[in-house]
């Protein structure tokens, strides 16, 4: 048994290459929609909309290099 700590390297999400591929997809639709608003004068929630999109592509860049780590980790 463990010692009872969680460990995000353990993580499924950290494990699957789909979960960071999806915040990054999510990402670059987040930012469509953001040039959409822009495109359409609705600058407020075109800048909103680029700050999730910036949120999900961190959350993305952070899960895939802890990916990165995760793989490279001898078991």
């Amino acid at each position: 048994m463990g010692d009872g700590t969680y460990s995000v390297q353990e993580s499924k999400a950290v494990r699957s290459v789909w979960v960071w591929r999806l915040f990054l997809v999510m990402s670059l639709i987040a930012f469509g929609i953001a040039l959409i608003l822009f495109g359409s004068g609705l600058t407020t929630f075109g800048i909103l909309w680029c700050l999730i999109a910036a949120g999900w592509l961190g959350i993305s860049m952070w899960l895939w290099r802890m990916h990165l780590k995760w793989e490279a980790s001898p078991d």
